[in-house]
């Protein structure tokens, strides 16, 4: 590298002022403010660039993937490639699965890095290195893949793992098939008892001999174990007619709305329509057990739970709501997973009719939840097709990474369960997820919980678990619907958690969650909402050019408000598509990814920002692009 002259210091000075400069705008001018680093860089890069184009892509060796297979839950693979060009590294960065990964050379020794997390689908991934020199010329190479496994089917053949280990002819389980087999799976060795809508598939029992033909099949997904699903209270006690006063918000208590117009679906053991609180609440019964048409409970957790939701006499949280009861849980307080998914068929089919806006689900597996599980991606589905899905955290506390499922599901409300004095239930499950995701996402009184008591006229009985948290939180989801009907389940998720009283550590932690449900402040907060309550807004999405030729860049740019989970800039093209993770290194408020156009195909595309909230709120907005053939 040539020596600096004083009149290139100078120049170099001039240039950091003038960023420097730019970066004293407010954040509504954070565009122009990029322009400008994005003038200096320019102008820092011309004076560095050799002057003379080589026209040699750069040199990709050493490639090495480490570790080469992942499962979900795992820690990342680093990825590591040797890149050498005389004329100097513009960027390289590895495609695996449709996504990109930016690969640096921290120490300068010509060693790129990158890595690669396991939350991909399960599969083996191509693992593309692609870099570009100073002067656009490019390189890839492919010589590596990864392996993502399933947690649950780590040999990767199809079939859960645990199922393996079983020899019998009467095997519960669940099959994940293509649409188009539903009803014609002529070629498997079985009957389907059941099948679903909100995860393509159907239930059967089968011989353990047949699971390797059945996951052989054309269309067949994978074949998993029909899991047992069972209630989540602990214990019975007497009522009290008076109980102690509680240190934080009772949500039965808010005042104020009361959920009316709001129709809430609880999916349990039934309920006692002829039970004073629930007097004129049950607007339609569906029962999976014993085909019965009138409203009753066999167990009695379902009538506890309805009256916490909608309950008279006191006892609800929205009482002016309207109740949807789906019996799917035995007179044992038990089923099965295909029983869940039914109902939750059952739901999407009748959303409209009845006007379902929540789901009460206080059910959930015997034990803590080893992955992600079937039903916690059938309830994130729930919620995606625009319904709140309030879940228990479940009872397999003290120990942390407790969560039952599907209380790790992403999308849901997860609930834990504490006492009138604000301290946790002691079996109430802690996070974190398998993923590390935190959960529960808020608490709310779980202990002695007065309610309902099923087969007497206006009798009540003490539960405690995280069962008897989560239709409070139904009910309180009931009553900010009616206070505003356009709130959609990312809203009233924010809402609540935003709002809740802080119990643990500062933020959110595997104990509280977000803290415990204060109804009060969540409705004040509709009233007149605070800045920190307003969802993420996608300002604007602008392209550096409207078209331009194979291998030259293209930077994308986004101004974002609000609290953000992800931004992701989506091409869209004739034959791929390719995701690249936006970032905004000066906190600035604006995100920029770059698009490096060598090694796709000309033509017409549209180039997407995708904005994932912290609450699960989606916003996208895409701009069409022509991409040039090179002369």
């Amino acid at each position: 590298m040539r020596p600096l002259s004083p009149s290139h210091i100078l120049h170099l000075v001039i240039l950091l002022a003038l960023v420097s400069y730019a970066s004293a705008f407010p954040v509504q001018n954070a565009l122009e403010n990029n322009k400008a680093t994005a003038w200096f860089q320019k102008e820092y890069d011309n004076y560095f660039r050799p002057s003379i184009d080589d026209g040699t892509p750069p040199v990709i060796y050493g490639v090495s993937v480490s570790p080469a297979a992942l499962k979900t839950g795992d820690p990342r693979s680093e990825i590591n490639a040797l890149v050498h060009d005389p004329s100097g590294i513009e960027m390289v960065y590895a495609e695996i699965g449709n996504r990109m990964n930016l690969m640096l050379d921290l120490d300068r020794d010509g060693t790129f890095t990158g890595y690669c997390g396991s939350n991909l689908p399960a599969g083996i991934y191509n693992v593309t290195i692609i870099a570009i020199d100073k002067f656009g010329n490019a390189a890839k190479e492919e010589s590596k893949k990864i392996t993502i496994r399933d947690p649950r089917d780590l040999n990767g053949n199809g079939i859960e793992d645990s199922l393996e280990e079983q020899k019998a002819k009467d095997l519960k389980v669940i099959v994940l098939h293509e649409d188009s087999l539903k009803g014609n799976l002529t070629g498997i060795p079985a009957t389907p008892e059941k099948s679903f809508k909100v995860l393509p598939g159907s239930a059967m029992t089968v011989s353990s001999d047949s699971l390797e033909e059945i996951a052989r099949t054309d269309g067949v997904r994978g074949v998993y174990t029909d899991q047992k699903l069972t209630v989540l209270s602990i214990k019975e006690g007497s009522s009290r007619s008076n109980p102690p006063p509680s240190i934080i918000d009772d949500p039965r208590k808010s005042g104020g709305p009361i959920g009316k117009g709001v129709t809430v679906a609880l999916i349990d053991t039934g309920a006692d329509a002829d039970h004073e609180a629930l007097s004129g609440k049950i607007v339609a019964f569906q029962d999976f057990v014993n085909n019965q048409t009138k409203p009753y409970d066999d167990n009695g957790h379902g009538t506890h739970c309805a009256s916490l939701i909608a309950g008279e006499l006191g006892m609800g949280v929205a009482p002016g709501a309207e109740l949807v009861v789906i019996k799917v849980m035995d007179r044992d307080g038990a089923c099965y997973l295909s029983d869940a998914l039914k109902a939750l068929d059952w739901v999407l089919e009748n959303r409209d009719r009845y006007g379902i806006k929540i789901i009460s689900f206080s059910v959930g597996g015997e034990g803590p939840s080893d992955g992600a599980s079937l039903l916690d991606e059938a309830c994130d589905r729930m919620v995606e097709e625009g319904l709140v899905m309030c879940v228990a955290a479940g009872n397999s506390g003290p120990a942390p990474s407790s969560i039952v499922m599907p209380g790790g599901a992403e999308k849901v409300i997860t609930v834990g369960a504490v006492d009138r004095n604000g301290l946790i239930f002691e079996q109430s499950s802690r996070g974190p997820t398998l993923t590390g995701e935190i959960k529960p996402d808020l608490v709310t009184l779980g202990v002695d919980v007065p309610s309902a008591l099923a087969g007497s006229r206006n009798g009540l009985s003490s539960v405690s678990g995280t069962s008897m948290a989560v239709p409070q939180v139904s009910g309180a989801s009931a009553v900010l619907l009616e206070m505003d009907p356009d709130l959609k389940p990312a809203d009233v998720k924010r809402l609540l958690l935003k709002t809740a009283d802080e119990l643990g550590p500062e933020g959110k932690d595997n104990l509280y969650g977000y803290g415990a449900l204060n109804l009060t402040r969540a409705l004040r907060s509709i009233k007149a909402p605070k800045e920190e309550l307003y969802p993420p807004d996608l300002v604007d999405v602008r392209l550096s050019r409207d078209e331009a030729s194979e291998g030259e860049p293209v930077m994308v740019e986004a101004r974002v408000s609000g609290e953000i989970r992800s931004l992701i800039t989506n091409i869209i093209g004739p034959d791929r598509n390719l995701e690249i993770p936006m970032d905004d290194l000066d906190g600035n408020g604006v995100y920029s990814a770059r698009w490096e156009t060598s090694f796709w195909t000309a033509g017409d595309y549209q180039i997407a920002v995708d904005l994932e909230g912290g609450f699960g709120e989606r916003e996208s907005k895409s701009l069409p692009f022509r991409l040039l053939k090179r002369d």
